[in-house]
């Protein structure tokens, strides 16, 4: 586990102390004494109206070294899970994204139950929490609406297969291979590494580039002064090794097109290979240095000097 993993794994535990500090703040008024009388008057009288009784009452620090070892031991068993989790590879797309959403729902529903759990330790009514119109008022309006949105997105995702991890996709622009798929998230990765995450309900249109056969489209640049059949020569002889030499990303020989451009200082050959979208940019690379290797073994200027 490297460091950003185990700091990120730290800020889940802090996050649910906070939470539960929170949550016990509210039920006790009495410990808020930054806010005026009028406020914490306020807050016991909502808290007294949509309870039975008081919610927190009289708690000691062993209430609060269970409930704290509650939510760590919640967070232990929530990386456990997750390693489990971990431990199945899937070579098929579809399998390993149902992985990632199975590890998602474990961590949630660990979570969830630990901060529950965490509650009760302190007295709270966690019953009376759940069922008060009140409560749940105030969940909706810290935003749980767009909670709801993402997660019902992320569902429609999964089952309805439009991607899975390990596509290529462009999403606003924006070309990556799937990382994860969460009940909240998309993270994709991009070529050069940099990793964008996507709430599930702002994802209104996206291209699954994985879906069709991918075109790596090279155009050679060739002086007026040698000679174009050699050059077409040197071209061919090139991409006819291709497949030979490099099985896992050319499946066929590339196409050679012909001339595409006439400029005023050299023409331009174009070849096209069809390859799977992942592969893209590696193809191009490959195919521009055989031909230029090509090239120079027929002593041709290539690229040539505009």
């Amino acid at each position: 586990m490297n460091n950003k993993t185990e700091k990120r794994g730290v800020g889940k535990f802090i996050a649910l102390l906070i939470i539960l500090a929170v949550i016990v703040a509210l039920f006790n008024p009495a410990y808020l004494t930054f806010l005026p009388e009028e406020v914490r008057t306020a807050i016991d009288g909502f808290i007294s109206a949509h309870f039975s009784e008081s919610a927190v009452a009289g708690i000691g620090w062993l209430d609060i070294a269970a409930a704290v070892l509650t939510l760590f031991i919640a967070w232990v068993v929530a990386n456990i899970a997750k390693f489990i989790v971990g431990c199945f590879k899937f070579k098929k797309r579809r399998s390993e994204t149902i992985r990632h959403l199975v590890g998602n729902l474990f961590k949630y529903v660990i979570y969830i139950v630990g901060l529950v759990v965490a509650l009760g330790c302190l007295g709270v009514d966690t019953t009376a929490m759940f069922v008060s119109v009140g409560v749940v008022g105030i969940v909706v309006g810290f935003g749980a609406q767009s909670l709801i949105e993402d997660v019902i997105t992320g569902l429609f995702i999964i089952f309805e297969g439009e991607f899975q991890v390990g596509d290529i996709i462009t999403i606003d622009g924006f070309r990556g291979e799937v990382k994860t798929i969460g009940l909240r998230t998309v993270s994709i990765i991009d070529n050069g590494g940099n990793i964008r995450i996507i709430n599930n309900s702002e994802i209104s249109s996206l291209i699954n580039l994985s879906e069709v056969t991918s075109a790596a489209v090279v155009n050679v640049p060739v002086s007026y002064e040698d000679s174009l059949e050699k050059a077409e020569t040197a071209v061919k002889e090139a991409l006819t090794e291709l497949p030979n030499e490099y099985p896992e990303i050319f499946k066929e020989v590339p196409i050679y097109r012909g001339v595409d451009v006439l400029a005023e200082t050299h023409i331009e050959l174009q070849v096209l290979a069809k390859i799977a979208e992942e592969n893209i940019y590696t193809a191009r690379r490959i195919m521009q240095r055989e031909i230029k290797l090509a090239c120079e073994k027929a002593k041709l200027a290539v690229p040539c000097q505009p």
